[in-house]
């Protein structure tokens, strides 16, 4: 009965080292692939914000100043 129990835990200790193993390589993996996306992603072209248009002289106020105190 001793010897059953000393190859159930040695089985598990086995098994749990494999699922270890595994683990660490699937994380691993995991990381070189979001670098890779990360560099893909700092690679690509980005548009430019289009810029403000002209503000024209001919529209109305819309200071402060002009809204809190209009007659």
């Amino acid at each position: 009965m001793n010897s059953d129990f000393a190859e159930a835990v040695a089985r598990f200790r086995a098994e749990l080292a494999t699922a270890v193993t595994r683990s660490r390589r699937a994380a691993a993996e995991a990381r070189a692939h979001s670098a890779a996306l990360r560099r893909e992603v700092d690679e690509v072209d980005r548009p430019e914000p289009a810029p403000a248009p002209p503000s024209d002289p001919d529209d109305d106020d819309f200071s402060e100043q002009t809204i809190l105190f209009r007659p």
